[in-house]
């Protein structure tokens, strides 16, 4: 699973400790992504599965872009 984490935490597992900080990123098992999330240290940004799938998953064609229409303040600046 990928979380965010939104709050300073360590980890302390059967891998060792880790201390996480804030603004991070990390692939976690579900264990310890239970632990963080329960705690209200992290964001769920990828389930396992969602995860699984979006690997193989193709990327979505972007749309092409529009200009910004000008409007009558801009004229004025």
């Amino acid at each position: 699973m990928q979380i965010l984490i939104t709050r300073p935490m360590v980890l302390c597992d059967a891998s060792g400790t880790r201390a996480l900080v804030p603004g991070l990123t990390v692939e976690l098992d579900a264990a310890s992504a239970g632990q963080l999330l329960q705690n209200q240290a992290g964001i769920l940004i990828k389930p396992a599965e969602a995860a699984a799938s979006a690997a193989h998953a193709e990327a979505p064609a972007e749309a092409p872009s529009q200009p910004r229409r000008r409007k009558a303040a801009d004229a004025q600046a």
